[in-house]
């Protein structure tokens, strides 16, 4: 074909192993859209994401990690609310006004929660309430950036959070 129209969301059942779909494709030089093998590590990747956007400059929400099977300890220096989530799991995958912390207790909770139903890292970072505005990038060599456009939940609750959740 002149070129793979890339839809690839998992394979074989495992959502990570979509950037080694888009790898065969690169080593058989096959043009595809979307993005390339690096990118998606690095998106599915939200920690690692975070610390090349902070050393760059770019503030980021403070944050910690909870791996399957060792304790929820928050550390001091992490300040509630907290949103928990996925680290590695895209779609909105077992967010819901729950992601939002206040306390300890709630917050083992919720890692315990992402640890069971999505099977991964869990990730805890502050909760800076506000809009959600998306950007889509296009190009390689030559990046060209869409027009913006916001998240809008028209029907959720006065004073609710605005989240992202899987149903939303």
């Amino acid at each position: 074909p002149d070129i793979a129209f890339n839809l690839v969301e998992e394979f074989a059942g495992i959502g990570h192993f979509d950037q080694h779909v888009v790898s065969y494709l690169e080593l058989r030089k096959q043009p595809y859209t979307g993005c390339n093998p690096r990118g998606l590590t690095l998106a599915r990747d939200k920690t690692l994401t975070k610390k090349i956007l902070a050393y760059d400059g770019l503030k980021v929400p403070e944050f910690a990690i909870f791996p399957k099977g060792r304790a929820a300890k928050r550390p001091e220096t992490l300040a509630f609310p907290l949103f928990v989530k996925s680290l590695t799991e895209e779609g909105s995958a077992g967010i819901s006004g729950a992601s939002i912390v206040h306390d300890d207790a709630k917050l083992k909770e919720r890692v315990e929660f992402i640890h069971r139903t999505t099977n991964s890292t869990a990730l805890a970072e502050e909760f800076i309430e506000g809009r959600e505005i998306y950007v889509g990038v296009m190009g390689n060599d030559r990046v060209t950036a869409l027009p913006a456009w916001e998240f809008a939940m028209t029907k959720k609750e006065d004073g609710a959070p605005l989240i992202a959740s899987d149903r939303a």
